[in-house]
Formats: structure tokens, sequence, C-alpha cells
């Protein structure tokens, strides 16, 4: 297990949402908006962040293709959704968050702090 210092908190919050949005399921892209907004990260520390982990191969971009009607793209530009990209977690960063998780439940209490 990978450990998170004070220097990730940033990573570990953008890995964490990407696993509550999608249920833990490595397959389930959420949308890059709304992970931005969610996160509540400057835009350019979201972006930073994200391509960190991607090469780092801990989540995968994706582009949502855009709506097709029998086979062929939607030729009316006035309702033409522009392509969306989604970002999703690699099996390998569900497995890295589970043990993060699990370390976090059964830590033993600190009673040292007051």
């Amino acid at each position: 297990m990978i450990p998170f210092d004070e220097g990730e908190q940033e990573r570990l919050a953008f890995l964490y949402e990407i696993y509550k949005r999608s249920a833990g399921d490595a397959h389930q892209g959420i949308p890059y908006e709304v992970l931005i907004d969610a996160l509540g990260f400057d835009e350019r520390v979201t972006k930073r962040i994200q391509r960190e982990l991607q090469r780092e191969g801990l989540v995968e971009l994706t582009t949502v293709p855009q709506m097709t009607t029998v086979s062929r793209p939607v030729m009316d530009h006035m309702h033409r959704q522009h392509h969306q990209q989604t970002i999703a977690l690699t099996p390998q960063s569900v497995h890295l968050l589970e043990d993060v998780i699990a370390t976090r439940h059964t830590a033993p209490p600190d009673h040292t702090t007051v």
C-alpha cells in the first residue's frame, strides 16, 4: 500500500471522490465537470492532479462519443452534444483506495490526543 502524506491529501480527495461517485466500479466514468465542481479545486489544480494520477496508472480519461441516430452522427448542430470527458479509476486504484479505507476504519483509536 502506498502511504499518503499531507502533501497528497488533494490526490486522495480526488481519487476518493471518483470512488464514491462510481460506487467503486473501475468501469464507471464520472463526468470531468462534475468532478471539478464536487472537489471545489481550481480547474488547473484538478487537471494537474488528473495528469499525475493518469501517468501513474491510477485514473483513465475517456471521451463519451456524441449522440448518434441509426449509427450516424447527429447533423443538427443546434442539438448536437459536445464530446464529454469522463474520468474513471483503474482497477489498481480501486484496490488502493479500498486498502486505505479499510486501514482507516480498522485502525485503533488514538487516545493520545486531547
